[in-house]
């Protein structure tokens, strides 16, 4: 509230010298300020370097104010009040320190308490306290120093909790993302948010695919039958990642990888062709396992071929590493026009791995290849001499 007309003329002769000493310093004159100050006064502000004791240590803080701010600004009262004990009076209030002109200007609250004393029959300013009000506190709210530091050690607890927590849901996220995409395309959709398509000019593709499947499935419950698909798999997706080979996808009962990218290092065609032979392996044994259980085991084929594709991200909700180009529909050929138990690679990849030691191949001459037409294949086996063995021996 504003000050009362009715007052004293002792409460005009405080509030005189509180003007002064406030408004001189709005005009940034600080000979008039200090002019009446006692020689012991003091002050402090909201700012924990804001402590000042005696004259010459205020006038010095006082100076480094105007030199940040050296221009001249207003102090318009919100209410003040002024007090009168005896030698000693204070006066408190609320202030606007309005900075600057039109829409540029800035206004600050400043709450202040200044308390004077009489001296040889004169009102001087012996302690001064200016701070910004804090109007996060609600009605009824009240903290004291100590409340804001633990509610700030709080705070800063909270801060370091819940980073923890969203750096490890980022690493769930890296991991899963991992899981699903290539490593360097994984790490160029973190990066740029999107991930460029690709061509590689030489992949070895391979295509599995179960025989009676359908049949088999009719004789398993749902969850065994996921159970032994999940058995399958998971064993290939071993063999696959320890020769560096990069899976692409599972349709039904068919599995699909890809030797040779996204760096075209990270394997070779016979990598390919040795996981070929060791799924087969793996197939063939398990079969024999569930057999002696009295349980339906899959039988297997397996397709090879290698050429030319492009490989990138399809979908945006859930991405997918995918390949295409004729080199897909000709590796999926080699697997439907082989048989159970072997691994039937096209002449492309027969020419890349011919000279692989420890492999021997079977030539089938020309088999028909629906929608291919009649194309050069051949059965790999492992161990054998590379003479040309006679595929009667096979029972074919």
């Amino acid at each position: 509230m504003e000050p009362s007309l009715r007052i004293s003329a002792e409460e005009a002769s405080v509030l005189e010298v509180h003007d002064m000493f406030w408004q001189s310093y709005a005009r940034r004159d600080l000979d008039a300020r200090f002019a009446v100050c006692a020689e012991d006064v003091t002050f402090f502000g909201t700012g924990l370097h804001e402590r000042a004791v005696g004259k010459t240590q205020y006038r010095a803080m006082n100076q480094k104010g105007v030199d940040q701010y050296p221009e001249a600004f207003m102090i318009e009262y919100i209410w003040k009040e002024v007090r009168i004990w005896g030698d000693a009076a204070w006066v408190e209030g609320d202030t606007c320190w309005i900075m600057g002109e039109g829409p540029a200007s800035t206004r600050d609250i400043v709450r202040q308490t200044t308390v004077l004393k009489r001296e040889h029959g004169r009102w001087l300013v012996a302690h001064v306290h200016g701070s910004d009000p804090d109007y996060r506190l609600r009605e009824g709210e009240y903290m004291t120093h100590g409340n804001i530091h633990a509610r700030n050690k709080e705070l800063e607890r909270e801060v370091i909790m819940r980073t923890a927590e969203l750096r490890a849901e980022k690493e769930r996220s890296e991991e899963l993302l991992l899981n699903i995409l290539p490593k360097e395309v994984a790490e160029e959709l973190m990066a740029k948010g999107y991930a460029d398509a690709k061509h590689f000019d030489s992949v070895t593709i391979l295509f599995t695919d179960f025989k009676g499947f359908t049949q088999a499935s009719e004789k398993l419950t749902p969850q065994e039958l996921v159970e032994e698909l999940n058995t399958c798999f998971k064993a290939f997706d071993g063999i696959i990642t320890a020769r560096g080979i990069e899976k692409i996808k599972t349709i039904g009962d068919a599995y699909m990888c890809a030797g040779g990218l996204p760096d075209p290092r990270s394997s070779s065609p016979a990598d390919i062709v040795h996981a070929a032979l060791e799924m087969q392996a793996f197939m063939i044994a398990r079969k024999t396992e569930r057999d002696a259980q009295g349980k339906p085991g899959f039988e297997m084929r397996v397709g090879i071929h290698s050429g030319p594709v492009v490989a990138g991200i399809v979908g945006v909700k859930k991405f997918a590493y995918d390949i295409w180009g004729d080199t897909v529909n000709t590796a999926a050929r080699m697997e439907s026009s082989g048989e159970v138990g072997q691994v039937n690679i096209s002449e492309a990849t027969y020419a890349i791995v011919k000279d692989e030691p420890g492999l021997s191949f079977v030539p089938r001459g020309k088999v028909q290849a629906k929608g291919k037409g009649e194309m050069e294949m051949y059965f790999v086996r492992r161990g054998l001499e590379r003479a040309q063995v006679d595929f009667v021996e096979q029972g074919a």
